[in-house]
């Protein structure tokens, strides 16, 4: 995964020291995890997270032109030299052009993190909104990345409370800058890639056993199965339905015994771009509008495991797992 880390070293409102303890740590533990580190090579910051990612690379066989990338504008001095520094093809990064293009550095993030800063901070943050890159602002030291921070868990805490639940742990106290580092970037990869499965089908008893397999064999994948009417929310079923599809990793449905609502799930979760895995008993005639998606066609449990378990394999690949 590419990882954007964007902010400033010259406007932390609060313990400078410790902010740069961490914008080392961050770099450090990016590249540690296997992550590509992108910048803006503008900042003292972009400068610090590098060289850190560097000293950690070099001392671990790993490639800096590999794993830390830069882009820098064509009428500016980049503030350092380390892994790749490529000049972009923007003439400046502002908003206020006719046809928005997004900045390199956003455009190719996986998620974007942002610590302290101001003005220029807010600039990239908004480019990451508009290109629809998970956000996640530090609001330890104060500046553009706490206000960024207590805007997207008011956001999540609206539309996706349990994704604001997790989220918090930005906001936890720490004086162990290597850890938080480390739970900083984890969310981020979480963010990207969710844990959790939805699944679609008939509420009926008998589908209880397609509903064991899937979370079994998701399981094994190291994802969470859900499923609507095992959930303990108080909450509306529609918006539960849309909330869960929309924070969903993929979804899985099974088309056995058709209904409104099963294709209703199913339509949403494509409008959305999610990977669907369709399954359904031998024997199912799919209607016209789902006959060309690829669906596995099972005749026992067992044989819906191994065929959903090779499904997931190719499917998870594309994570990154």
């Amino acid at each position: 995964m590419r990882i954007f880390v964007g902010g400033s070293l010259r406007i932390v409102p609060r313990e400078l020291p410790r902010c740069h303890e961490f914008a080392v740590a961050l770099g450090r533990e990016i590249v540690k995890q296997g992550h590509v580190l992108l910048n803006g090579c503008r900042s003292l910051l972009d400068k610090e997270v590098a060289s850190s990612a560097q000293e950690w690379l070099a001392g671990h066989g790993g490639d800096p032109d590999a794993m830390i990338i830069s882009y820098c504008q064509r009428s500016a001095e980049p503030v350092h030299s380390i892994g790749r520094v490529r000049a972009s093809a923007l003439e400046d990064w502002q908003m206020n052009h006719p046809e928005l293009r997004i900045p390199e550095q956003i455009e190719l993030a996986g998620a974007t993190i942002f610590v302290a800063g101001g003005e220029g901070t807010f600039w990239a943050k908004n480019w990451a909104f508009y290109a629809r890159k998970p956000i996640l602002g530090i609001p330890l030291f104060g500046g553009a990345g706490e206000t960024i921070y207590y805007q997207e868990v008011a956001r999540l805490r609206e539309n996706f409370p349990p994704a604001a639940e997790e989220y918090e742990t930005l906001n936890q106290l720490s004086a162990d800058m290597a850890n938080y580092a480390k739970q900083v970037v984890d969310l981020a990869v979480r963010l990207v890639t969710p844990r959790s499965v939805f699944t679609i089908m008939s509420f009926k008893r008998e589908f209880r056993d397609v509903f064991a397999s899937y979370r079994d064999v998701c399981r094994r994948f190291e994802f969470d199965a859900e499923r609507t009417d095992e959930s303990a929310s108080l909450e509306r079923i529609i918006p539960r339905v849309e909330a869960g599809i929309r924070r969903s990793a993929f979804v899985i449905a099974d088309i056995s015994e058709w209904s409104p609502n099963v294709f209703y799930e199913i339509g949403f979760a494509r409008a959305l771009g999610k990977d669907v895995i369709l399954t359904a008993r031998k024997g199912t005639e799919l209607p016209f509008d789902v006959g060309d998606v690829p669906t596995i066609f099972w005749e026992d449990q067992t044989e819906l495991r191994e065929l959903l378990e090779k499904c997931l394999a190719s499917l998870v690949g594309k994570f990154g797992r």
